[in-house]
């Protein structure tokens, strides 16, 4: 009989670190109140200051760039610092360990652990058209769409400043993912998402399966915040490691593994023959 390892949930403590730091960190010019030019840090996820460095949300700032039809190097040189480093690391990353409206989303998990909830599922692909779309709407628009109505930044808005009616697509937002579908927003609709998830199978790091301690006990497609398929190839010992793009590196699946089989890593480069499976893989499992 396997014996199974005691299990530190590290990755969720770390994940929780850095939520809880980021909005501290958004919070930081309401509690030390000084002239904007003198505030080390100001700013919201889609335009910060940090250290007189301005850092753009790479999908914020292709709207504005498609919105205004003018180049502003200012914004796209904070855009492009903050795109490298989701590409180097893995694009959907930030959706779980950055965005505050997953922060607040992840209760919503906990809760359907007490009741047994309706989990329609739709297309999660679909979001990276719903990105291009936003984009090519902003074009003719003249307006930034999806920062418009975003709730990812009500809900950054109403923690900093006051509630408003933004308070209600994400009342809306918590109602669908409680009664309708699992991670339905995130999943299968932000196009937020779908930006970063179309960079993900870049980064260099992924979850790596131990073939040898896994019993297939499916233990960790019950927690993946993105899509329990996308964890198939390697659940049923025809990858090493979780390729899709719509990984977000939430570290759930490694911490709630019984048997240790699972961790996140830098990814090995794939010899020529490892190369030519994975492309047999990504045809049967295109995610």
């Amino acid at each position: 009989m396997v014996k199974r390892p005691k299990v530190i949930r590290k990755w969720t403590l770390a994940r929780r670190f850095v939520q809880w730091g980021i909005l501290f960190l958004f919070l930081t010019p309401l509690f030390f109140v000084k002239v904007e030019s003198d505030n080390f840090f100001f700013g919201s996820l889609t335009s910060s200051s940090f250290f007189g460095i301005t850092l753009t949300d790479p999908f914020a700032a292709l709207q504005i760039l498609f919105a205004s039809r003018e180049i502003s190097f200012v914004y796209l040189g904070g855009a492009l610092l903050i795109f490298l480093f989701y590409l180097f690391v893995r694009g959907r990353v930030f959706c779980s360990w950055i965005c505050p409206l997953n922060t607040l989303l992840e209760l919503t998990d906990k809760i359907r652990n007490f009741f047994k909830l309706p989990d329609q599922r739709f297309e999660r692909q679909h979001k990276k058209y719903y990105a291009i779309a936003v984009i090519l709407l902003s074009f003719f628009l003249g307006v930034p769409v999806f920062e418009m109505i975003s709730p990812i930044g009500f809900a950054m808005r109403n923690l900093l400043f006051t509630f408003g009616i933004g308070l209600w697509l994400i009342v809306a937002i918590v109602l669908f993912e409680l009664f309708i579908s699992k991670r339905g927003w995130c999943r299968y609709f932000c196009p937020l998402g779908g930006f970063y998830q179309s960079i993900g199978k870049v980064g260099a790091f992924q979850v790596k399966f131990n073939h040898d301690l896994c019993v297939g006990c499916t233990k960790c497609r019950s927690v993946c915040f993105a899509d329990p398929d996308i964890l198939e190839p390697a659940i049923n010992r025809e990858n090493e490691y979780v390729r899709a793009g719509d990984c977000s590196l939430c570290g759930a699946c490694v911490d709630n593994c019984p048997f240790g089989a699972l961790k996140i890593t830098v990814r090995e480069k794939p010899s020529v023959i490892n190369h030519f499976h994975k492309i047999n893989i990504e045809k049967k499992y295109p995610f």
